[in-house]
């Protein structure tokens, strides 16, 4: 009997303390509680990949650390973050790299200029290498981004749940991305920066914002298309309520609105132009983009919205198909229900898009996590922390799968 009593003595005991864990970080200030949630998931993915580092002799590919310098920055700066080296330090290749069959190999072309350079300046402007400069840019992103996460969630479903999503954001399973050589924390940043300023109809900021974040990372084309969608509903709604669209949406504002949405499609659709024009060659970005799709499903053509089918259909056959036929139905459902629509029109819009666009245009392959991380917000949603259970099940699977993923995407492949 005392062995029962001390087992629920130690139980109480462990959720007394978590009550009151919760409670400590709950009463502080906003920025506050933001800031010791993001230095604890910096601590904890320092933690995970200092651990991995010993292991890169015996398990790290040759291909994720060019040249012969192994240190611990080069272990932070690997695979991706060679190319944003690469380009930080010497720009973008005149003429495209063939492979032994004539196609376009794996080049720079196919990462944006807006993070190495950012680096470039902050090197140029210190002396600091890059192994340095690009996890500083990181993790300084990462706090910009958790701090604009926390705002967009709050402004509509409270701070709980803001904190929540900060939570998973900075100490979940990815969350040691946020600190490597990768433009991740830059782009959640800009892009939770321009959802932030489209809520506030701030358009000069939405604009910048919105084209710094198309030369970052691909996807930034979902920010003016959410910007169309609202925009489109509040002057059809402004015409079905009152029949004086101008005195609800002036049109000084709709032009802004229009400047805005066409400067930053613009900006999204520069990239293939430019890289087009530098190296003379027609399909220059898509074709580069193409080449690391070889090594899953060989070299086809590119049709939109067909590639996550594809390779369901090359590796699970029908079932793979009809998997991902189920996902296409699954997810805007789940976009629709009352405690997602709770987190605001701008986010479940915003998500709509950016998850269109991904597949729409991407091969499901080792990178598509990262790619999903703008959706973020999403773990606002109430619904996903509504009960204890299920909030130990979430925190478990965030604590756990971080050191998994860094073993499994950092240490033995791709992220």
């Amino acid at each position: 009997m005392s062995r029962l009593d001390g087992a629920g003595v130690a139980t109480g005991t462990i959720a007394t303390g978590r009550r009151r864990v919760l409670e400590t970080v709950t009463s502080l200030p906003a920025w506050a509680a933001v800031l010791l949630v993001w230095t604890g998931g910096r601590v904890l993915s320092t933690l995970w990949l200092a651990l991995a580092y010993p292991l890169t002799g015996r398990a790290l590919p040759e291909n994720a650390i060019w040249g012969n310098e192994h240190g611990f920055l080069a272990f932070l700066v690997a695979w991706d973050g060679q190319y944003y080296e690469q380009i930080s330090l010497h720009g973008y290749p005149d003429v495209l790299p063939l492979d032994a069959a004539g196609h376009v190999a794996q080049n720079a072309w196919a990462f944006l200029p807006a993070f190495p350079f950012t680096i470039r300046a902050l090197t140029a402007s210190t002396g600091l290498p890059f192994e340095v400069g690009a996890p500083i840019v990181a993790v300084a992103a990462g706090l910009v981004a958790s701090c604009l996460l926390y705002r967009l969630v709050r402004d509509r479903a409270g701070s709980a749940a803001a904190l929540w999503a900060v939570f998973f954001f900075t100490c979940g399973p990815l969350s040691f991305l946020l600190q490597v050589g990768y433009a991740e924390s830059m782009f959640l940043a800009l892009s939770f920066g321009a959802l932030l300023a489209l809520e506030r109809r701030r358009y000069g900021l939405l604009t910048l914002l919105g084209v710094v974040a198309a030369f970052t990372r691909p996807g930034a084309l979902a920010i003016p298309l959410v910007l169309g969608v609202v925009a489109l509903v509040r002057w059809v709604r402004a015409r079905r309520e009152t029949g004086r669209v101008f005195e609800t949406f002036p049109l000084r504002e709709q032009v802004r609105v229009l400047a805005a949405g066409l400067t930053m499609v613009t900006a999204g659709l520069a990239w293939p132009v430019i890289a087009s024009h530098v190296t003379g060659a027609p399909n220059a970005y898509l074709e580069t983009e193409m080449s690391w799709w070889v090594n899953f499903i060989g070299r086809v053509e590119f049709v939109p919205l067909t590639p996550w089918f594809l390779i369901a259909a090359r590796w699970l056959g029908v079932g793979g198909v009809l998997l991902i036929a189920a996902l296409v139905v699954a997810f805007p459902v789940w976009l629709l229900r009352r405690s997602t629509l709770r987190l605001g029109s701008t986010t479940v819009l915003y998500s709509a898009a950016y998850a269109l666009y991904i597949f729409a245009v991407s091969l499901p392959m080792a990178s598509t996590p990262r790619l999903l991380m703008p959706l973020a917000p999403l773990f606002g949603s109430p619904e996903l922390v509504a009960k204890p259970w299920m909030r130990r099940t979430f925190v478990t699977a965030a604590l756990a799968g971080q050191p998994v993923l860094v073993a499994v995407l950092w240490l033995l492949g791709p992220p």
